[in-house]
């Protein structure tokens, strides 16, 4: 592994450093974090819908999409694998709160002569050679947005709906605190370029599969309560998705379900992915920091919104969150 050099500028030099590395390159690979969301989806395919205009070969590298992204543009740029027979400049990893979070990607990274880093969690450790990280930002797709305006590049309707989507996704449509006057005046100029907005929040947040609607069902049946209902807890392991025929992009939603609950200040949601490999999701309200706890996890993200891997049984990390969290916030 290469060593690494962490480069900081401020906000404009790195903007137009950036535009200068992607402008020496051709061939540049694109990652985003394990189980990708709308954000991660967003800034991905935006940002490699722009690489082409600027007359660059961009590869995106994905899997697990969800099937209610299937309206992206850009889909044909998405490769499980990076080709072997194409060289590699460039390696932009988005949305990606750490460098594990880029999963099975990372040796790709690791080897490639340049990366960047572009990101929107306060917990970012700016693990790149590039680090354009903004913490202030509602979105990874919202520092896309500004990226393209700063280099003076033409936004077009296909550009214009992933960064609506990411933007709308992280916002929780436009309901979270992470809503700025900033993000409505982005959203007021995307909808010029006539994309199908209310498509697009019906894919995101009322339309749900048939497996994943009969998961909510039993997940919220599940749901345990603790502190005085101030704190809920739901455990999923394999076979209960299984029961549902359940992917788990699935689970996608069932914290929001449990967040909303009246009285409840934190909510998590732990789901096994593979055998001792628990992914885990908090939610947190009330200027509750829950990105504390799943840093003591060796996750990270944002103060009201989180998440961490625990390589334990599913029971072994429920407790363990459980205790954590009631030692650490009550």
């Amino acid at each position: 592994m290469k060593l690494r050099r962490t480069v900081e500028m401020m906000k404009p030099m790195i903007n137009q450093e950036i535009y200068n590395l992607i402008n020496d390159s051709m061939h540049i690979a694109l990652a985003v974090h394990t189980n990708p969301d709308g954000d991660a989806i967003g800034a991905c395919t935006a940002l490699a819908l722009v690489l082409e205009k600027m007359g660059k070969k961009p590869i995106i590298l994905m899997k697990d999409i969800p099937d209610k992204y299937n309206f992206i543009h850009g889909k044909e740029l998405i490769y499980d694998e990076y080709p072997d027979n194409l060289p590699l400049e460039l390696f932009i990893a988005l949305d990606c709160g750490d460098k594990e979070r880029i999963g099975e990607y990372i040796s790709i990274f690791d080897t490639a002569k340049i990366t960047i880093n572009i990101d929107h969690h306060i917990t970012n450790p700016k693990y790149a050679d590039y680090n354009l990280v903004n913490s202030n930002a509602s979105s990874t797709c919202e520092i896309i947005y500004e990226l393209i305006k700063d280099w003076g590049l033409s936004l077009d309707k296909e550009i214009a709906s992933s960064l609506y989507t990411g933007i709308a996704f992280d916002t929780g449509g436009f309901k979270h605190n992470n809503t700025s006057s900033f993000t409505h005046k982005i959203i007021a100029d995307l909808l010029t370029y006539n994309i199908n907005f209310t498509d697009i929040m019906n894919k995101l947040f009322f339309s749900r599969s048939l497996s994943a609607t009969k998961l909510l069902a039993y997940a919220l049946n599940k749901m345990e309560l603790y502190q005085n209902n101030q704190l809920s807890i739901c455990t999923l392991d394999k076979k209960e998705l299984e029961k549902f025929d359940a992917k788990n992009f699935d689970t996608e939603g069932i914290i929001s379900f449990m967040k909303n609950t009246e009285g409840v200040l934190i909510a998590c949601l732990l789901y096994e992915k593979s055998e001792n490999e628990i992914k885990v999701s908090f939610r947190s309200s009330d200027n509750i920091d829950i990105s504390v706890i799943a840093q003591i996890f060796g996750g990270g993200g944002h103060k009201k919104a989180a998440g961490c891997t625990i390589n334990k049984t599913i029971i072994e990390a429920k407790d363990e969150v459980i205790n954590t969290i009631l030692k650490e916030l009550f």
